[in-house]
């Protein structure tokens, strides 16, 4: 694209904002989101000219592209907040937006600012040629992603709702091309995240007799506390194959050589050799179960004191066909009492359609940016902003158009983030020819 320096410029200037966002909405310099508004209207005004703009929670933003049918919508959603960043393992400022070597280096460039600039980019392309899209194009654009999007995407989606709108589906970040090495083919392998795990955390509170530790009682509260831990991380929920991850597998299966190809065509035949392989690998084997992670303890204010309670904090990444609530069932099963308080309660999203028209046609942009690439399904572990639309759309997919390596995908909430003027190209690229072929 001629004008990439332009839209490099562009994103370099807008990761010198400090969008930093927490979850308590207190603590968050909200004067840095009002000074980010303020450069997107500046920098592209005939999309704040031609599109109508609501603003949902004062910093969620809310574009609607009216189309020549306004009873069908498409959704398009990115976040500009960003998660901290420290300068002492960056070669350059983080909130410096500095390019060099044809790449934009900041925190947000790979997560998520640089999809918003090229959606903007795109928008104002598709204007300068008085493009009249066929259906009505909306976009919205969370600010608190990065810690659960209570403030951004929840109230954006609910605003949704009260209005009556449904979309026939949305597209967000997620998946990206990475090598298919991973997945033992030759090719690059672009995945498509049709549905995420759940994301719960609990922080549970264990009592105990308080007093001095030289008379210390049969139980105490951080020992019940650890038989607890222990209990749970040596009962791990037993793997099993998602219709998700079988399509993955399927769609891998042309591209490997010799037996292998046989085995992954025929997942359900083959089911104890797959889990058994894919248990090996930690990225693969977060696909298979539920899974819980203890982050956090606390406990005691003194070395020779018994404390009156002790509390964890545990991650629970929730599968398909599973719930908190079972996994909450799990956990009394254990016989160690307990308090619960929930910090964070987020189910599994349902699977999308691996066959509707939104799918087709993100697979036809994906392959026309990428021609090398093998597409394919698969289920995110980690969350987005797109799990909240569930209620007013069918079919939720999530697709970066970046071509990644593994260095540069580490890269995304580390040290050193960047994004290359190739990757900015392609996402511009993606993102026209997805509004251009909407229908």
């Amino acid at each position: 694209m001629s004008n990439i320096k332009l839209a490099a410029e562009h994103l370099s200037q807008a990761l010198r904002f400090k969008t930093v966002s927490h979850q308590d909405i207190s603590k968050m310099d909200l004067s840095q989101f009002s000074a980010f508004e303020a450069f997107l209207e500046e920098t592209y005004p005939l999309v704040h000219e031609k599109l109508e703009k609501i603003t949902i929670n004062k910093h969620g933003l809310v574009f609607r592209w009216q189309g020549k049918d306004s009873s069908r919508r498409v959704l398009l959603i990115a976040h500009y907040d960003v998660v901290p960043a420290e300068g002492s393992g960056w070669p350059f400022p983080p909130f410096s937006g500095h390019i060099e070597d044809e790449k934009i280096y900041g925190r947000g460039s790979l997560d998520d600012k640089g999809s918003l600039i090229a959606i903007f980019e795109s928008v104002t392309a598709l204007l300068q040629e008085a493009y009249e899209p066929p259906v009505d194009i909306w976009l919205a654009f969370g600010f608190d992603e990065e810690v659960g999007g209570a403030q951004g995407a929840q109230k954006i989606a609910a605003y949704f709702r009260e209005e009556g709108l449904t979309f026939e589906y949305v597209l967000d970040e997620g998946g990206l091309v990475a090598d298919g090495a991973m997945m033992g083919i030759e090719k690059p392998v672009a995945v498509i995240g049709v549905a995420e795990k759940g994301n719960t955390s609990f922080k549970l509170t264990f009592k105990g007799d308080a007093g001095h530790s030289s008379t210390p009682p049969k139980k105490t509260a951080i020992g019940e506390m650890g038989k607890f831990i222990r209990a749970i991380e040596e009962k791990p929920q037993k793997p099993r194959l998602t219709e998700t991850l079988k399509a993955m597998l399927k769609a891998v299966a042309p591209h490997r050589k010799g037996i292998a190809r046989f085995i992954l065509a025929h997942p359900d035949f083959f089911a104890p050799v797959i889990l058994r392989i894919l248990m090996g690998n930690r990225q693969t084997a977060a696909m298979l179960r539920t899974t819980y992670v203890f982050t956090m303890t606390e406990g005691g204010t003194s070395h020779n004191v018994l404390p009156h309670s002790a509390a964890c904090t545990v991650n629970i990444r929730i599968l398909q066909g599973d719930n908190s609530d079972a996994v909450l069932k799990r956990f009394e099963e254990i016989g160690i009492p307990f308090s619960v308080e929930t910090i964070m309660r987020d189910e599994p999203t349902k699977a999308s359609d691996l066959d509707s028209q939104g799918m087709n046609h993100l697979k036809a942009c994906i392959a026309s940016v990428f021609p090398d690439a093998v597409i394919t399904p698969y289920l995110m572990v980690g969350g987005t902003d797109c799990r909240h639309y569930d209620q007013v759309t069918e079919n939720a997919y999530r697709f970066m158009p970046v071509r990644a390596s593994e260095q540069e995908f580490l890269l995304i909430h580390g040290d050193g983030e960047y994004l290359s003027f190739q990757n900015l190209q392609n996402m511009i690229e993606f993102y026209t020819m997805f509004m251009r072929g909407v229908c």
